[in-house]
């Protein structure tokens, strides 16, 4: 029986036996800079990765990938990729606020936040529709409205190329793609905003649940990059030899991820990966953050840089929030600057001068010559010393990536072939010819594909299929939210007047019953891995308390989430899909780890999924159960905790 993708109360793309012929199967490569979307629909486990079809038609241009870029603008509908145009608060680069933030980054985008607070001029006479919607948008939120907009695109291309009905038909298996080195929440935070985003794409037909996998973009890259290079006759009976490996860089807009294969067959084509995945922040986004925040500044004099900032004018006073939103004057120079950086080929040998590059200023900046800028004639200077110098710690990064994969392969006594080029950051001519300077000193051979821009993309489907390579296990959503009933510091804004009271050891204002949420209903679940969460808790004894404690775990299938749970309203509970139990034992912290449980309820969780639980404690608040210290839960493929 069909179901449909908008109904939420179904377990989606997990229950279609993966040798079921006909099927879709999709790769979204959601990217820092750009996207690219790939499908094919198999006939059989011996398809043609030539049958893979890139969508290229997106809404306001055609292209192989679409731009990362969407705008809430108040006086336009919500604009996305190539059909954002000269909208203003134009938001990028969100993928990398995806990430648990460094806290130096955490201060850096407080500070920002402090600074813009007096242009958050909102009174009581003013419209909502005048207030940008970005201000009010996670980076969460951002990424599933522009993923509904990509997958909406992957369904109309479907249906201009196949029979719309098909989708019906058959199962459809999705591959989302994600950087190498890549933090448990940027995984959940992409995973959640790409099932939502699924199931808004296709809510308006029925379509066979298939499988949701998650694969790493140099693995899928990999993948493609050499199936490809070997069915084209694209590289030579030398440059891959049984036994030998070779090392895949994907070079992209935000980070730059490798692995090592070994060639174990040719014919069928045949690889076996030698290394750990490994990564880093070195992708283009680096050196367009350089050109921005370090060589514009410098080069251009203080009243310069504040014309250039303003060119935007009212359209831009509110600010950009916590979002990468570049000022109109910055769009128009990275524009410029693109070429260039794309272009650059770096000096014909150390320590000649090289030549230089020339950017159009906006008008009314830089009319006035000043040589020591680099500024003559309205156009700014820039220098192969300079480019260098904004590659530097690209390069620098990148080459050292290598070398840890070579160490690695070396330390399996193997022999590296190759190093094959990818990404859309490989089109860089400087990037290809430090790499190929690094390769020539240890006797490899650089490739390039001609494909190279697409590959993670079709890489996906490759491995959706199990098309020679290994299949990524499937990946399911927690099918409800789980959370601790804990005392805390009594806040007005976060706690209802019936929770208050005072701590009697220390006289502090505490609420009781609170609940605190640590894994919520669609969160990512893998298969066979289980997720840990922990909950730092303090109990407070007296010499003469007992050590016996008690935690209460509350197990939610409901959307919702709320703030405090009453041990008294139990029927509310329930009736909101909520359900209640307890662990106890006697005798910790020496003896810390509390027994298994079983919770009540249970028949209210969707069918096939059991719950247990453990954790290991330390205390509570006055005569309150008694709070764990330190309390984990591990959701497994299965639904079950434990």
């Amino acid at each position: 029986m069909s179901e449909s993708l908008g109904d939420s109360h179904t377990q989606h793309f997990d229950n279609v036996s993966s040798d079921t012929y006909p099927r879709y199967v999709i790769c979204i490569d959601y990217g820092t800079t750009y996207t690219g979307a790939a499908w094919i629909l198999a006939q059989g486990p011996n398809s043609k990765f030539s049958d893979i079809r890139v969508v290229r038609d997106w809404v306001g241009g055609i292209g192989a990938k679409v731009p990362s870029v969407l705008t809430y603008s108040s006086s336009s509908s919500q604009k996305w990729g190539y059909d954002v145009g000269n909208s203003a608060y134009v938001i990028r680069w969100t993928k990398l606020k995806l990430e648990v933030p460094t806290r130096l980054d955490a201060l850096k985008s407080m500070k920002h936040t402090l600074q813009e607070a007096d242009m958050l001029d909102f009174g009581p006479g003013k419209p909502q529709s005048d207030i940008p919607r970005h201000l009010i948008r996670t980076s969460a939120d951002i990424v599933n409205d522009y993923l509904k907009e990509v997958l909406h695109q992957v369904r109309l291309d479907i249906e201009n190329v196949r029979d719309s009905r098909s989708l019906e038909q058959f199962p459809v298996d999705v591959v989302i793609t994600h950087p190498a080195v890549w933090d448990e929440r940027g995984k959940n935070l992409t995973f959640r905003a790409a099932t939502s985003a699924l199931k808004a794409a296709f809510q308006n037909i029925k379509v066979r649940p298939g499988y949701l996998r998650l694969a790493s973009e140099p693995e899928a890259c990999a993948q493609y990059t050499l199936q490809a290079a070997r069915a084209q006759n694209t590289v030579s009976e030398h440059q891959l030899r049984v036994g030998e490996c070779f090392i895949v860089v994907d070079a992209g807009g935000g980070t730059v991820d490798l692995v090592s294969y070994r060639i174990d067959q040719l014919s069928p084509f045949k690889i076996t990966k030698v290394t750990a995945v490994s990564g880093g922040p070195y992708g283009a986004t680096k050196i367009d953050n350089c050109f921005l925040q370090e060589f514009l500044p410098q080069r251009l004099s203080p009243g310069a840089y504040r014309k250039l900032l303003n060119i935007g004018g009212a359209r831009e006073r509110y600010g950009r929030a916590n979002h990468t939103v570049l000022k109109r004057g910055e769009q128009m120079m990275l524009d410029r600057f693109e070429v260039v950086k794309r272009e650059f080929k770096g000096r014909a040998a150390a320590g000649q001068a090289g030549g230089s590059y020339i950017l159009d200023l906006p008008p009314d900046i830089g009319q006035v010559d000043d040589p020591s800028r680099g500024i003559q004639g309205g156009q700014l200077f820039i220098t192969s010393s300079d480019m260098e110098v904004m590659f530097q710690d690209c390069i620098n990064g990148i080459k050292q990536l290598i070398e840890q994969q070579l160490v690695q392969v070396d330390r399996k006594r193997l022999t590296v072939r190759s190093i094959f080029l990818s990404g859309g950051f490989s089109h860089s001519e400087y990037l290809k010819k430090c790499v190929n300077d690094l390769a020539s000193s240890w006797r490899f051979e650089l490739l390039r594909g001609d494909e190279c821009w697409t590959a993670v993309a079709r890489g996906g489907v490759l491995l959706g299929l199990g098309l020679n390579c290994r299949v990524p296990p499937p990946v399911v959503q927690l099918p409800y939210n789980l959370g601790l009933v804990i005392s805390k510091r009594f806040a007005l804004y976060d706690h209802g007047p019936q929770q208050r009271y005072k701590d009697s050891l220390d006289g502090e204002e505490r609420a009781c019953d609170h609940i605190e949420w640590f894994a919520f209903k669609g969160d990512l679940i893998k298969h066979n891995e289980p997720t840990e969460r922990t909950i730092k808790l303090v109990r407070k004894l007296a010499p003469s308390s007992s050590r016996a404690g008690r935690v209460t775990i509350i197990v939610s299938a409901a959307d919702d989430d709320p703030r405090y749970f009453s041990p008294n309203l139990d029927s509310e509970f329930r009736s909101r899909g909520l359900t209640k139990a307890r662990l106890c034992r006697s005798g910790y912290p020496n003896a810390n780890r509390l027994s298994s449980f079983t919770p009540g309820g249970v028949d209210r969780l969707p069918p096939g999924h059991n719950s247990t639980a453990r954790a290991s404690a330390s205390g509570a608040d006055r005569d309150k159960p008694a709070d764990p210290q330190d309390v984990r839960a591990d959701p497994v493929a299965a639904g079950r905790v434990h």
